[in-house]
């Protein structure tokens, strides 16, 4: 699974070798020409489907470093390195303070956040993103525990998992795991093991959230979890995400080590991952984990902006540098064009397209993939948002907060999804979404003040 949900995991088959650059626009055109005629049906084939197919697992203090960040032309910092701004000093306070009551409801005290209401799941990307969001609006602690138990979590050197082999083209290698995670855990903090581990992107979310943190509270390195610092823990982060399993030497990163597709957000996640823990790992004195970390992060960067070999698997692969502050204003502005070619944006927000919609090999599959994608889905909206703002496009990200600030429910939440262009929100609301929003509004009130410094 990405981090999108309701738009369900990455299927399990070998890896598919796909262009780099975006599927033709032709084949969207003609759903984007009847698509005031497909909504009706969207919403029942949606229904038919999710019964027809099982479902899978569950889809500034210091100075910004330089280096990959120099080439940014936007005054407004990226979203890791805001700095934080209580709820009620913001635009719209009562939206921002309901949307971190939701976060908050789903972390016991001083422990995990869970990625929705009710359930039992964990996941560490979702995990990381409330992290982020709580350390930009002055939730300090509640970030830092949430990390911190995370982080005990992590496989290190002398597990007894450390070590495993993946098969890839039929061949089988080794992989050591250690610096990385599995992808789901139990509230008590059991391994899902019948689910994949070893995602860089989790990895890469994980030394973004702690750079959000250290920004605020740069002693937090020196926390010690399980018998390991936290600055430990990033040495071993960052050698796992330069690991031959995870990045090509043409700086291209695998989804995983056994499913070595190369995804553009996610290359995004980790490129920026290693630049944060290169700035951490220097501070601390660790030169050469510190070296390691830049040279898998600059081979990223370089790799992300040829486009050669990434794929796009999900929308918000098309503007994953402007997400993630990689991008200056003229790139940020062609990902965002290219997004508009492939006819996954509209008025309401990113449609929840899954390139699994092209590859269904049977008409039940098929049938749920083409109503995925006909939702909106709210994470990668406020994403598009926030990516509008790296582009200088500011009209389209209000716009998009216009639209959205009314789909807030009165727990701070918004649906897993919406049909019937915004007018159904159908799913659970989940912990990933209510922080990306949380973030937009950030970003934006930063964005609109004319004191915001320049980077």
């Amino acid at each position: 699974m990405r981090s999108v949900h309701l738009a369900f995991p990455r299927p399990k088959a070998p890896p598919i070798v796909t262009p780099a650059r975006a599927p033709s626009g032709q084949k969207w055109r003609s759903i984007r020409l009847w698509r005031r005629y497909l909504d009706l049906l969207a919403a029942a084939a949606l229904a038919i489907a999710v019964v027809a197919v099982p479902s899978g697992t569950s889809a500034r203090r210091h100075q910004a470093p330089a280096g990959l960040l120099s080439a940014r032309t936007t005054t407004v910092p990226a979203q890791y390195a805001l700095p934080s701004l209580q709820p009620e000093q913001q635009r719209n306070a009562q939206a921002v303070e309901k949307a971190v009551g939701f976060l908050l409801s789903l972390q016991p005290e001083g422990t995990y956040i869970l990625t929705s209401p009710g359930g039992d799941d964990v996941v560490h990307m979702d995990l990381a993103h409330s992290v982020i969001a709580l350390a930009k609006v002055g939730y300090l602690g509640q970030a830092e525990a949430a990390m911190s138990w995370m982080a005990s979590l992590m496989t290190l050197p002398g597990a007894a998992d450390q070590h495993g082999a993946v098969t890839v083209d039929g061949k089988a290698t080794a992989v050591d795991y250690a610096g990385s995670w599995y992808d789901h855990y139990r509230t008590t903090g059991e391994a899902r093991r019948d689910l994949t581990r070893g995602r860089g992107e989790g990895v890469g979310m994980g030394l973004i959230a702690i750079y959000s943190i250290y920004r605020e509270d740069p002693t937090y390195l020196q926390s010690v979890v399980q018998g390991a610092t936290i600055a430990d823990r990033v040495a071993l982060a960052a050698r796992y995400l330069t690991s031959l399993n995870v990045q090509h030497p043409d700086g291209r990163f695998n989804h995983r080590p056994d499913y070595q597709v190369s995804f553009g957000e996610e290359a995004a996640r980790m490129t920026l991952g290693l630049e944060l823990a290169a700035s951490m790992l220097s501070d601390m004195g660790d030169q050469a984990s510190a070296q390691r970390a830049r040279d898998g992060a600059n081979r990223g960067l370089a790799a992300l902006r040829s486009g050669d070999g990434l794929s796009y698997g999900m929308a918000y692969d098309y503007y994953a540098m402007g997400i993630w502050g990689l991008a200056t204003r003229q790139q940020a502005g062609e990902e965002l064009r290219r997004l508009q070619e492939a006819s996954l944006v509209t008025p309401d927000g990113v449609r929840n397209w899954d390139w699994q919609a092209l590859r269904a090999d049977n008409w039940r599959d098929q049938l749920y993939w083409w109503a995925m994608g006909q939702s909106i889905g709210p994470s990668q909206t406020f994403d598009w948002a926030m990516a509008s703002v790296a582009a200088g496009n500011l009209k389209d990200a209000l716009s998009i907060e216009r639209r959205w600030l009314r789909l807030q429910r009165d727990d701070g939440s918004f649906a897993g999804c919406y049909l019937l262009g915004l007018r159904l929100g159908v799913g659970p609301p989940n912990s990933y979404a209510t922080a990306r929003f949380i973030l937009m509004e950030r970003l934006l009130m930063e964005a609109l003040d004319p004191a915001a410094p320049e980077v």
